[in-house]
C-alpha cells in the first residue's frame, strides 16, 4: 500500500533531490533534472525523459539505484521505466490567456491527438538525396578554415550541427545530450577518428574559439549494473561567429587610427559604417597560428566598447544601435552558407576534409537567380592556384591542381580555362556543379526506380509552362577534362528551392570570382544572389532516347546500360532551339530576343560547333559567343563545315561527338576538317551544351 503522506510524483522529486548529491552535476543537469512524472499504474512507475538519449541513459544507469530508492520511499515493490515524453510546455491556463476574445476550451479539446503522416517525394531525386535537409553556417565561418585546417573545420560542424539537432538553439544555456558518432558524422569522419582528434589538447587549443571542453578528462562512476561507465563530457559550442583573431586585430587598429585623429567614437562608428569590409577585414599576408595567439573570442560589439572607453550616457543608446549595424555590415545574417546532409554524408568522405571544403567554397561563390533564371556557375580565380590555396590556408599551391584531377572532385569541378601567367598566379575559370549529384549506389538505384515509371510524351510537342520531364542522367563525369555534364534531376528537379530557411539568402557577400559563363553583364550587387547555389537545383541535361519506329510517342529513359552500348538514336531527330537555350541557361531576356529574331536551332549549334572546332581557339564562353553573333545576325551561322554538320539529323551528330569520345574517329568529311585535331575535353564541352550523353572516359 502507498504511505498517505507521499504520492508517487512527490516521491519521484525526493529522489531526484536525492540524485542531485549522488552524481556529478554535468550528468545531472544534463539527463535528470528535466525529467517528468508521467503516471504509476499497477506498481510501476513511468518517467518522462525530454529524448532517446536520456532515456537510454537513465535506463542503463540509474534504473537499480531508482528502484530502491522508490520502493523505500513508497514501501512496496516498484518498478520504473523510463520513456520519451514531451510535454507541451505552455499550460491550459496559459493558452486560455493568450487567446482571449476565444471561447473556453476544455483541456481534452487543447489536447493534440495523435496524427498518422506519410512523406511522399514528387521525384526519385528528392527521394534519395533529399535536398531540403540542409546544414546552415554562417558564411564568415569561412574566415577560420586557414586557421584551423579543413579537419577541425569539418569538427566544428559537426559539433554545430548535433548542438542544433539535439534542441541546443532553442535551449540556450541548458545542456541538451548528442551522441558522439553523430557529431562525427556530421563532421565527415568515423567515430574512432573523432575520439582519436578529441584526445589531442591540440585540438581544443585550436577549436577554443569555437568549441570549448569543460570536462575534458574522463571521469568514471559506478552505474547500477556495478560496472563502471565514463561520464558524460561536457562541451560549449559557439553559434554566433566570434571574429577571428587576425580580423579583431585589424578591427581594432583602424577604430585606433580613427580616434587618434580626433574623430569621437558615434563618427568613427560612422565612418566605419562606411567603409569596405575588405578595408575592415584584410586578408593577412601571413596566417597567424592560433596556438601562438592568447586571450578569448570577442564580438564586433566587444571590440568596438572596449576600444572606445568614453562614451557620455546620452550617446550610449546611438552607440549601441551603430554598433549592432556594424555587426550586420561585417557579418550579415543573411550571409550562409548552404551545405547538404547528402554532400556531408554521401561525399565529404569520398573527397577528403580539404577537396570537400574546397568544392564547399567553390559553390559559395556562385548562385543561381530565381526570378530571372541568370545562374554563375563559373568561378574566375584571379590569382589562379595561389588564390585558392590561401582559402584553404595551403602553403603547398601545387595541393589544389591535384585536387582539380582528383575523379571525386571532377565531379564537382572542372577547370575550362587559363589566363597568361606563371603556372601558380594565372588567372583560371572553374567550372562548378551547383547540383547534389547522388553517388553510384543511389544512381543505380533511381534507375531501377525510374524503370518503372511511366515516362512522359516527347518533349518537342511539351507545353513550355509544364514541368521537365523525368531526366535520363544524373551521373557526372569524374574523368579529368569533362565538362560538368551531370544532372542531378528528374521530375521536377529545376528551379525547386531546397532551402529550409524561410527567406531567400544570398550566398556571400562579396562575390568575388564569381562570373557568369553564359551571359555578359550580370548585375554583382548583392540582391542578384538572393539565392544560393544550394536553394535551387542546376537544370539537368536532359538525354533521350527516340523510338525511331513511333518519333512521336513515348520517349524512354536511357539507362547506364543502355548509353554505354547504343551506337544509334541517342537524342531525337530534331533539335529544338528553345530546349537548347534553356538547357544552356541563356537568360530569359536573350532567350525572347533570339527567338523573336527567329534564330534557328541549326544556326546556333553551327556556332557552338565553331567553338569547339580548330577555327575557335581562344574562344572562352561559346555560349556568349554564339548569343552576340546570332543577335547581330541572326540567319547566319559560322559557315562551311560548320553550318553543314548543323544541318545533319539531331541523332546522327550526337552519334559523331559519341564516336569521338569513344575513340572512333568518324569518316565525315565536314567532321574531320572541323575537330580532326581537337582536345577531348572541348568535345565533352560541346556535348554539355547538347545534350549529349558521353561514354566512359578512356585515357587519351
Amino acid at each position: 500500500m502507498i504511505t498517505p503522506n507521499i504520492q508517487p510524483e512527490k516521491a519521484w522529486q525526493m529522489v531526484i533531490d536525492q540524485l542531485r548529491a549522488e552524481i556529478s552535476k554535468a550528468s545531472f543537469d544534463t539527463w535528470v533534472r528535466d525529467t517528468k512524472f508521467v503516471s504509476f499504474e499497477n506498481g510501476v512507475l513511468t518517467i518522462g525523459t525530454a529524448n532517446s538519449y536520456g532515456c537510454e541513459w537513465l535506463t542503463s544507469r540509474l534504473t537499480g539505484i531508482v528502484t530502491l530508492k522508490l520502493a523505500g520511499l513508497l514501501s512496496q515493490s516498484v518498478s520504473v521505466q523510463f520513456i520519451v515524453h514531451e510535454e507541451s510546455i505552455t499550460s491550459v491556463d496559459e493558452l486560455v490567456e493568450e487567446e482571449s476574445g476565444r471561447e473556453e476550451e476544455s483541456e481534452s479539446n487543447l489536447t493534440a491527438e495523435v496524427i498518422s503522416l506519410q512523406a511522399e517525394y514528387q521525384s526519385v531525386y528528392d527521394e534519395i538525396v533529399q535536398p531540403d535537409q540542409v546544414i546552415v553556417v554562417p558564411g564568415y565561418f569561412l574566415r577560420f578554415i586557414p586557421l584551423l585546417g579543413p579537419e577541425l573545420s569539418w569538427l566544428y560542424i559537426g559539433f554545430r550541427q548535433a548542438a542544433y539537432e539535439a534542441g541546443a538553439s532553442k535551449k540556450p544555456g541548458k545542456k541538451v545530450g548528442a551522441p558522439a558518432k553523430k557529431v562525427a558524422w556530421f563532421a565527415g569522419m568515423s567515430p574512432r577518428s573523432f575520439w582519436r582528434w578529441a584526445a589531442k589538447p591540440s585540438t581544443w587549443k585550436l577549436l577554443r574559439w569555437l568549441v570549448k571542453p569543460i570536462e575534458d578528462k574522463p571521469h568514471w562512476s559506478r552505474g547500477s549494473d556495478g560496472r563502471p561507465h565514463q561520464s558524460i563530457r561536457y562541451y560549449r559550442v559557439a553559434m554566433t561567429m566570434p571574429l577571428t583573431p587576425f580580423d579583431e586585430q585589424s578591427l581594432r587598429g583602424w577604430f585606433y587610427r580613427k580616434l587618434a585623429e580626433g574623430k569621437s567614437p558615434l563618427a568613427t562608428l560612422q565612418a566605419a559604417l562606411e567603409t569596405s569590409v575588405d578595408e575592415l577585414f584584410p586578408w593577412p599576408e601571413k596566417m597567424p597560428y592560433l596556438e601562438d595567439i592568447s586571450g578569448d573570442p570577442h564580438s564586433i560589439q566587444d571590440v568596438v566598447k572596449e576600444v572606445c572607453t568614453s562614451i557620455a550616457e546620452s550617446d550610449q543608446a546611438q552607440f549601441k544601435e551603430l554598433a549592432d549595424k556594424l555587426a550586420q555590415h561585417l557579418m550579415p545574417t543573411k550571409d550562409l552558407v548552404f551545405l547538404t546532409h547528402y554532400f556531408v554524408g554521401h561525399w565529404l568522405a569520398r573527397l577528403g576534409p580539404g577537396p570537400g571544403w574546397f568544392v564547399t567554397l567553390m559553390r559559395d561563390r556562385c548562385y543561381l537567380n530565381q526570378r530571372t533564371g541568370e545562374i554563375r556557375d563559373e568561378v574566375r580565380l584571379e590569382q589562379g592556384y595561389v588564390e585558392a590555396a590561401r582559402w584553404m590556408g595551403l602553403k603547398r599551391v601545387k595541393t589544389i591542381w591535384e585536387w582539380l584531377r582528383n575523379d571525386e572532385v571532377g565531379t564537382f569541378l572542372l577547370e575550362t580555362g587559363r589566363e597568361n601567367g606563371t603556372w601558380e598566379d594565372a588567372p583560371r575559370r572553374i567550372k562548378v556543379c551547383l547540383g547534389e549529384p547522388m553517388i553510384a549506389e543511389d544512381q543505380d538505384r533511381a534507375n531501377l526506380t525510374l524503370a518503372k515509371r511511366t515516362v512522359g510524351a516527347s518533349v518537342s510537342h511539351r507545353d513550355a509552362t509544364e514541368p521537365d520531364p523525368i531526366g535520363a542522367s544524373v551521373s557526372h563525369s569524374g574523368a579529368v577534362g569533362n565538362p560538368i555534364s551531370a544532372s542531378c534531376t528528374d521530375i521536377g528537379a529545376i528551379d525547386k528551392a531546397v532551402g529550409a530557411i524561410g527567406d531567400p539568402v544570398g550566398a556571400s557577400v562579396t562575390d568575388i570570382g564569381a562570373t557568369d559563363s553564359h551571359r555578359r553583364g550580370a548585375s554583382g550587387t548583392i540582391d542578384w544572389r538572393d539565392w544560393h547555389s544550394l536553394n535551387s537545383l542546376t537544370p539537368g541535361f536532359k538525354l533521350f532516347k527516340n523510338n525511331q519506329t513511333t518519333p512521336s510517342a513515348e520517349i524512354k529513359l536511357i539507362s547506364d546500360g543502355e548509353s554505354s552500348e547504343r551506337k544509334m538514336g541517342v537524342v531525337a531527330g530534331e533539335w529544338k532551339l528553345p530546349d537548347l537555350l534553356s538547357l544552356n541557361r541563356i537568360s530569359a531576356k536573350n532567350q525572347e530576343l533570339l527567338l523573336d529574331k527567329g534564330v534557328s536551332a541549326r544556326a546556333f549549334i553551327s556556332w557552338l560547333l565553331y567553338s569547339a572546332s580548330n577555327g575557335g581557339i581562344g574562344i572562352r564562353d561559346p555560349i556568349g559567343h554564339a548569343v552576340s553573333r546570332l543577335i547581330q545576325n541572326p540567319s547566319q551561322g559560322a559557315g562551311g563545315a560548320c553550318d553543314r554538320l548543323a544541318a545533319l539529323p539531331a541523332n546522327k551528330l550526337a552519334d559523331m561527338i559519341f564516336q569521338e569520345l569513344d575513340f572512333q574517329n568518324p569518316s565525315n568529311v565536314d567532321w574531320r576538317t572541323a575537330i580532326e585535331g581537337v582536345s577531348h575535353a572541348r568535345i565533352r564541352v560541346l556535348a554539355d551544351q547538347l545534350g549529349v550523353p558521353v561514354p566512359n572516359s578512356k585515357v587519351e
